[in-house]
């Protein structure tokens, strides 16, 4: 699994910034998906920008999961890590 925190977490607040009229960097890293209006659609384009970055296929259910932009990127940093020591 490949992954670049930073360049994920650029990718996701953009989408975020198109997808969300009131989103905010600064204020919503905590957030829940569902609480800023993210709808099904949104949840698998999630999963597909996921998908892009770490070459492997991702759960559109993920962001249910994991429902913030920080909570899911540390489960993607701590999965990527677990991977790095098997390897």
């Amino acid at each position: 699994m490949k992954f670049c925190k930073q360049t994920l977490t650029e990718d996701i607040t953009l989408y975020l910034t198109d997808a969300i009229e009131e989103f905010s960097t600064e204020l919503h890293l905590d957030t829940s998906f569902s609480r800023l209006g993210l709808d099904s659609t949104g949840h698998v384009q999630l999963s597909s920008i996921i998908e892009d970055h770490t070459q492997t296929e991702i759960e559109p259910t993920i962001a249910f999961d994991y429902p913030t932009i920080n909570s899911l990127l540390q489960f993607l940093e701590s999965k990527h890590m677990q991977v790095k020591e098997i390897t």
